[in-house]
């Protein structure tokens, strides 16, 4: 199983019983559902015990905390749709970059 979209498309727990029953052999997430209550925030000491956890116990399961996409070709890209669109707003024209939120 791999979700690199949102954690909240899926159902956690039904994911953890579909690891344990042996439904589902491994996982692959970049996102996960309990994210927002645990990013920017110093847990060092403190025993998080979540459904995220327990996903991260498990060995036929990586989680890359958002961090998959961090490569040098997509870092690339990112760089130059930014930069075409601050040249484009710069110039006053119509932005049409893949990630334009206006």
């Amino acid at each position: 199983f791999i979700n690199t979209a949102r954690g909240g498309l899926v159902d956690t727990k039904a994911l953890i019983e579909g690891i344990r029953s042996g439904k589902i052999g491994a996982a692959g997430l970049d996102v996960y559902e309990e994210e927002g209550d645990n990013v920017f925030r110093n847990r060092s000491n403190t025993i998080i015990e979540s459904v995220t956890s327990t996903l991260c116990s498990f060995p036929n399961v990586v989680m890359t905390s958002h961090q998959a996409f961090f490569t040098k070709e997509a870092l690339a890209s990112i760089a130059k749709t930014t930069l075409d669109n601050a040249t484009a707003f710069a110039n006053g024209e119509e932005l049409t970059g893949p990630a334009v939120v206006c």
